[in-house]
């Protein structure tokens, strides 16, 4: 198969208009080497460990959720670790692809992948998409029946496969009824949200603490835990879209740099 082909498919699943204004998505990499796709690497981030991986498995294609180029490069040598793992990309003719926030946003996305395992009767965007009102950033639903928060915990330890998390709670007591998430880095997509909890991957320590004053709870798991559960549910979705003789690899060795020692 094409790289262009699988570009065209990843693009219809997630249009990159979906993404944010200041995100970097789509081809990032295009080898002057054209080779014919038969495996995808599947990733959250690509680090070294994971370009090994990589070219172990001769995958000619990477899709990487976060951008693997997002600031301007002024020069790629092999001084710095990121244009290290560029180069080494351009160098073994390997093709990449970032949808990052479009993923985020697109209906059945991150955002909707991480309220799945509620029992809610409403959903809907935080910040709708102008054509689409089942996309948009963050996710807000309204639980068919209250919780108390650290029921709450437990089921997203369970969803995100996790054994600790980390919860901020506000002064006085009360269940839960409305939950806002945001993939990855939600502090600005809440910002101001009224919901009961807000449940994202990392916030800054004043943004918690004024959502705690505001009398909302704050769940947090770390950046891409929020994220790396949604690659097992989209891989077989891909392969179905891409209906052709190309096989999705998860990597194995991409993983959350922070660990709870």
């Amino acid at each position: 198969m094409k790289a262009s082909n699988i570009i065209s498919v990843l693009e219809r699943f997630a249009p990159l208009r979906l993404a944010g204004s200041w995100d970097n998505v789509g081809l990032l990499i295009e080898p002057t080497k054209l080779r014919e796709i038969n495996k995808v690497l599947l990733t959250i981030d690509v680090t070294q460990s994971v370009l090994e991986d990589a070219v172990k498995k001769n995958c000619e294609f990477i899709i990487s959720y976060h951008p693997l180029i997002f600031n301007p490069i002024k020069r790629l040598d092999t001084k710095s670790v990121n244009s290290r793992i560029i180069l080494g990309c351009i160098e073994n003719h390997i093709t990449v692809f970032s949808p990052h926030t479009a993923w985020d946003s697109v209906s059945n996305g991150i955002n909707d992948w991480i309220v799945s395992c509620l029992d809610y009767e409403t959903k809907k965007s935080i910040i709708p998409d102008s054509q689409d009102e089942s996309a948009g950033m963050g996710r807000i639903v309204r639980l068919k029946k209250s919780l108390e928060a650290a029921s709450i915990v437990e089921l997203f330890k369970r969803h995100f496969k996790v054994p600790y998390m980390r919860l901020s709670s506000p002064r006085t007591y009360s269940t839960v009824s409305t939950i806002a998430v945001c993939a990855g880095s939600g502090g600005s997509v809440l910002r101001g949200i009224d919901a009961d909890m807000y449940i994202t991957g990392e916030m800054s320590h004043h943004e918690v603490l004024s959502a705690v004053g505001n009398g909302t709870y704050v769940l947090l798991s770390e950046h891409t835990v929020t994220e790396r559960g949604y690659l097992n549910y989209v891989a077989p979705v891909l392969m179905k879209e891409l209906d052709a003789d190309v096989e999705i690899i998860l990597s194995e060795h991409d993983a959350n740099p922070i660990v709870t020692v």
